[in-house]
Formats: structure tokens, sequence, C-alpha cells
């Protein structure tokens, strides 16, 4: 009976470490999904290279969507440096510390702080909800190690599968940054209007105008 029960336990040990084991695997695996409709920028910052891959969260992303700005910060494998799953390749931790994002879309600008995503070292977010469908600028700035960094993603309208981007030229960027590779891209916020269901969805904007309008029509009765 005692080996029956040890047997019992030991086949739910096993059992619960397969499954802890598949879902890191799913995890991973998403995760790696996501940044590749992100855009990767490969940098040396100072005496050191780093991989930055940004794009946004949870894409693709509609209007009044929870979105925000995500970062995957690496130093690259010397002989793969633009590839993130490369051997040898180590996610960058601290960096919420250095860097901040402005994120604009027209003339309206905001800025926002850098979390580190739950238990995935080297990511990073910073959420926030479109509320329009426009073209999206997220500037990283900060300093890292001592060295200014300003550098401006931004979102493609025709979405990223339909703007592929590859430019390994070297372009110094400013005093101690040069950037050695740039590749990917990102879409920009989509219309909810075709994805609405079962009735066509308005967005909150709309919606803002709408009120807008007929309180000034009923104001000028």
């Amino acid at each position: 009976m005692v080996s029956d029960i040890a047997m019992i336990n030991q086949n739910i040990l096993i059992f619960s470490a397969i499954a802890i084991g598949t879902l890191l695997l799913f995890a991973s695996v998403a995760s790696t999904q996501f940044a590749f409709a992100h855009q990767r920028q490969l940098f040396t910052i100072g005496d050191k290279d780093y991989l930055f891959v940004v794009g946004s969260m949870n894409e693709p992303v509609y209007v009044d969507d929870k979105s925000g700005v995500e970062l995957f910060a690496y130093l690259p494998n010397a002989s793969d440096p633009v590839n993130s799953q490369a051997n040898g390749t180590r996610p960058i931790e601290g960096l919420e510390k250095m860097l901040k994002v402005e994120i604009s879309a027209g003339d309206k600008k905001k800025e926002l702080e850098f979390e580190p995503a739950f238990r995935d070292p080297g990511h990073y977010e910073a959420p926030f909800f479109p509320t329009v469908e426009t073209t999206y600028n997220y500037r990283l700035f900060g300093d890292i190690n001592g060295t200014a960094f300003n550098v401006t993603w931004t979102c493609s309208p025709a979405g990223a599968e339909e703007t592929p981007v590859s430019d390994n030229s070297t372009i110094q960027l400013s005093q101690g940054v040069i950037r050695k590779s740039i590749t990917g891209s990102f879409g920009c916020p989509l219309p909810r209007t075709d994805a609405g269901f079962p009735e066509p969805y308005m967005s909150n904007l709309e919606i803002q105008k709408m009120l807008s309008r007929s309180e000034n029509s009923t104001s000028t009765k």
C-alpha cells in the first residue's frame, strides 16, 4: 500500500514537471512570436553591442485595445547579433532605471515608465490604450551606462508584414551611439469597424463626437 502511494506521488510529480515545462515552452514561443512582429535594431552604445526589439503589446492592436510599448533587450551573440535566440545571447535587466519612452501621435505626446515583465528577464512594458487609428512613434530615451540614448521607433500604417525593413548600414546616431542593423517592423493600431460582432463597433472617440454634436444641436435650439 505504501509503495502504491509512493508511486502515485511520483507520477504526480512527473506529470507536474511535464506540465510546467510545457507551459514555459509555450510562453517562450509566444514571446518569440510577438517579437517577430516587432522591429529589432542593433546598436553599439559606448563600448558594447545591444539588441533592442521594440513593438506594441498584444499585436495585432485595435483602437481602444489595451496595448503599450514593448521592449526586449539583449547583449547579443557576436557571431549572430540580430538573432535574440542565438546561443550566448543574454537578456539585459535593470533598463527600467535607465530608459523611459515617449509615445506620440500627431501633436500629442505622453511620457511613460517601463516596467519589467513578470518572470521574463530583458522584457519591458509601458501600457497604454490607443484611442485613434493613426501612426504612433515610440521614442526611447535616457542614459545607458553613461551614454545618452535617444532613438525613435515608428509603426507601419500598412502593417508589419507589408513593409519589411532590412538595413545593415552602419550609422552614427549620436555621440557614443552607432546603429549597425535594423530589421522588421510593427503595425499601427487598426480600426475595429470590420472586427465588431455581432453589432458594428464604434470607437470611444466616435461616441464622444456624437455626444458632442448632440449637445451642440440641443444648445442651439
